[in-house]
């Protein structure tokens, strides 16, 4: 089979790359032509996904907005000159015969975040470029006859679809991101201590860890405000991941916690810090199925994160982590988080956590893509 995958940026880091990559990747493997259209040069895309993937550069200009729409009309006027016979997009776009919701319902997230806004924070919103092109693209894909299939990562992106668009139901089905069991598993008692000590662990200490790139939707000042009520010295949060670092670590000053804040800058391997760890914290403000909270439950670490976490799907409260309603509920983000710390990293809550995603893989998610592909290439 001859497939086109769309994705305008290979590179950024994070749940996209590592998800694109698989993908690609698997369906070299199991025999089919990929297509790989991007906005870099096809150097660096082989470079990325490997042998066998032909990269397509297509052409974009201007600042995101611009960048948006310009892959969008540039993808769709190359797919036409190659012919492919599944157009599968991981991207908003025109047109693909398959979409993977991976980013989530754009719709959604600007609803959830306008609620944390204030009247010039909602203006704003409101007014950037960006935010209409990926509506007008959205709207454009999920209402075009040409669409098939779509892919939801989670049961909340496939209610989110059905919600704000007119999406058979029949259309959309949930294939959930895998798990590299190769370098996401738990450390064992004796091996974890001296992963502790080396990460500079004091005796007693508690580890919060916070994971992922994008400060503010993953809501990492919610969970500075959090520390403090904890009202344990104890208690440490690790911060892990890109974002405006000055800022909040300001945030931590005046909050009074910045002694109890450790900010680690981006973290290539991230599984010694899920197996140190006491809990990951992610009280996200969106989030369509964090990857971290999947590899950090395989590596055995308990939860907490929010309702609109898809990756949400995978605890259950009291046994493998904790579920807030709202990332804005900072007295029930510290209850959440003083309950996980009081169960503590036991054999029994590491057990829960790694059986919840223990059916998760990336060669499962390959092959149930490859059979939405394949459906799609007989509709």
């Amino acid at each position: 089979m001859r497939i086109a995958v769309l994705r305008q940026r290979l590179t950024g880091g994070g749940g996209a790359e590592t998800t694109l990559v698989h993908l690609v990747r698997g369906l070299v493997a199991a025999g089919h032509e990929v297509l790989v259209l991007a906005s870099g040069p096809p150097e660096s895309g082989r470079r990325l996904l490997g042998e066998g993937v032909t990269c397509v550069a297509v052409p974009v200009w201007g600042g995101k907005a611009g960048r948006a729409l310009s892959y969008a009309l540039n993808a769709r006027r190359a797919v036409r000159e190659l012919r492919p016979e599944v157009v599968f997009s991981l991207e908003r776009t025109l047109s693909p015969h398959v979409y993977r919701a991976g980013d989530g319902c754009h719709r959604e997230w600007l609803a959830r975040r306008r609620q944390t806004l204030g009247a010039g924070g909602r203006l704003g919103q409101h007014l950037r470029p960006l935010n209409w092109v990926l509506l007008y693209l959205e709207r454009r894909l999920f209402h075009a006859p040409e669409l098939r299939r779509v892919m939801a990562n989670s049961r909340l992106v496939k209610n989110d679809i059905l919600r704000h668009y007119r999406v058979a139901a029949e259309k959309i089905c949930i294939i959930y991101n895998g798990v590299d069991r190769s370098r996401f598993f738990p450390a064992g008692r004796g091996r974890r201590q001296e992963l502790r000590r080396a990460l500079g662990v004091e005796e007693g200490e508690r580890i919060i860890l916070f994971a992922g790139s994008g400060f503010a939707r993953k809501g990492l000042a919610f969970l500075l405000t959090a520390l403090g009520p904890l009202e344990q010295d104890s208690v440490r949060l690790w911060v892990a991941g890109h974002g405006s670092v000055g800022l909040y670590q300001r945030l931590a000053r005046r909050l009074g916690v910045e002694d109890r804040v450790r900010f680690l800058g981006a973290v290539r391997e991230t599984a010694p810090y899920y197996q140190a760890a006491d809990l990951l914290a992610l009280p996200t403000l969106y989030d369509p199925c964090s990857n971290v909270v999947l590899e950090a439950l395989a590596c055995g670490c308990p939860v907490v994160t929010t309702m609109a976490n898809g990756a949400a799907e995978f605890l259950t409260p009291g046994v493998n982590g904790e579920v807030v309603a709202e990332a804005t509920d900072i007295g029930g983000l510290a209850r959440a988080v003083r309950e996980v710390l009081a169960r503590g990293r036991v054999p029994e809550v590491e057990e829960a956590a790694t059986a919840a995603v223990a059916h998760l893989s990336w060669e499962e998610t390959v092959r149930r893509t490859l059979a939405v592909l394949e459906e799609a290439r007989e509709v």
